[in-house]
């Protein structure tokens, strides 16, 4: 039984997202909030905002690939 709980988290931990919101990302990659916004106000990372017409506001996603593309072109 511990084993295949063991594989489970195991494998789970190896699937990288496709989609981050907001608040993953200084866990993940050490970007804060500021920088981030500004990243995506200069285009140089994807983002999407799932909101319902005529709503204010939304959920924020962020693209994980073109965060670590732009990481890894500072390199």
């Amino acid at each position: 039984m511990c084993d295949t709980k063991l594989k489970t988290t195991a494998t789970t931990a190896a699937i990288k997202p496709e989609w981050l919101r907001v608040n993953q990302v200084p866990a993940i990659f050490g970007i804060g909030r500021s920088k981030l916004y500004e990243l995506l106000a200069e285009g140089k990372i994807k983002s999407v905002s799932l909101r319902k017409r005529g709503q204010m506001s939304g959920t924020r996603l962020i693209s994980y690939d073109s965060l670590a593309d732009y990481l890894e072109s500072l390199v």
